[in-house]
């Protein structure tokens, strides 16, 4: 079968290849692959950033990809899934026995694995998960939308789980990627009287995404957002999620928060940023890191998903075949289009 696979650990290096059909192990269950996705660590994955080395220790060639969905072709005896059933896939496995496993956290795990990052992926044909991974779309939800799920989870874990949103708050979130406009509208649906996005001239497209789906948008470029934002709330952001990655953008996102604001940072920062933290300890501001997701915020984004999922379909603007995954990583890396799908 074909797969999509990082062959050696520098920049570029990827490639289809051909690798035998999996065949799924005790308690595993056999995915057909539907689609995959595509995010900023698979761009990072593929350009060999510095953050990637840093995190992923993989030996090669491994197939990418952390962001996939598929068809039950195999389930092991007494198993709730069924062939043809469509599935969502939680890419991050813990190892059940570490302190942060323990602790219901294994995106904190000593020995986490994901998918696509320290173990094969899902840009392939099949693949084998654990059965626990693979969650069952619920009825009634288009298929289309379980790649997606994956981001969700982080935005899902980002506002539900680490800094929640309360009924009426204010909520302002730096960066108009999909990761920051999923932010958006699960902050609107926990309850956020408004959500102020922001993004640059090149993310035009992704700021009137943002405007449909009932948020503001603010270039920056063109508009100061700490005008904007207190144009809605004087005394600032409630709730501030960075969701960018860009160490430029640390001090402004300080500013933004009110007194006694919170602030979520989501985005991995491929540089060193200098913050004067002043300002933190005069507004008692709380900030707090939000890595991934854990297994009880699958099942949550499971809940939520047949309220959000028409909204979250409208992120796909691209669907291109496995064979074209460069063409799609340079969309990506290009900030062209939202959320991009691979299918096999």
């Amino acid at each position: 079968m074909r797969a999509v696979a990082k062959l050696r650990p520098e920049p570029g290096a990827m490639g289809v290849i051909e690798v035998d059909r999996p065949e799924p192990g005790p308690g595993e269950v056999l995915l057909r692959i539907a689609a995959g996705g595509i995010c900023g660590t698979d761009v990072a994955i593929w350009k060999w950033h510095e953050a990637v080395v840093g995190q992923y220790a993989p030996t090669f060639p491994i197939i990418v990809g952390h962001e996939f969905a598929g068809i039950v072709e195999q389930a092991p005896a007494g198993s709730s899934l069924t062939p043809g059933d469509v599935v969502a896939v939680n890419p991050q496995i813990g190892c059940g026995r570490c302190r942060y496993c323990g602790l219901g956290r294994p995106t904190l795990c000593d020995d986490r694995r994901l998918m696509g990052g320290h173990i094969d992926g899902g840009w392939t044909e099949f693949v084998t998960v654990p059965e626990r991974q693979a969650y069952l779309l619920p009825k009634g939800v288009d298929p289309v939308v379980a790649p997606l799920l994956e981001p969700m989870s982080v935005a899902v874990h980002a506002v539900l789980e680490r800094v929640p949103v309360r009924a009426g708050e204010v909520v302002a979130v730096i960066g108009a990627g999909p990761i920051g406009l999923l932010t958006g509208l699960v902050a609107r649906h926990a309850g956020a009287s408004e959500v102020i996005v922001t993004g640059i001239a090149a993310d035009a497209d992704r700021l009137r995404l943002a405007v449909e789906l009932g948020m503001i948008a603010v270039n920056v470029e063109a508009t100061d957002p700490l005008a904007a934002i207190r144009a809605v709330a004087p005394g600032g952001a409630d709730v501030v999620y960075e969701t960018s990655g860009n160490a430029a953008v640390v001090e402004q996102m300080l500013a933004m928060a009110s007194k006694a604001g919170r602030v979520g940072l989501i985005g991995l920062c491929h540089g060193p940023a200098t913050v004067v933290t002043t300002p933190t300890v005069l507004k008692e501001l709380e900030i707090i890191g939000s890595r991934g997701y854990n297994d009880p915020t699958w099942r949550l984004t499971m809940r939520l998903l047949p309220v959000l999922a028409g909204d979250v379909m409208r992120l796909i603007t691209h669907e291109l075949a496995l064979d074209a995954f460069e063409t799609a990583l340079a969309l990506v890396a290009r900030r062209e289009g939202m959320k991009i799908i691979l299918r096999p």
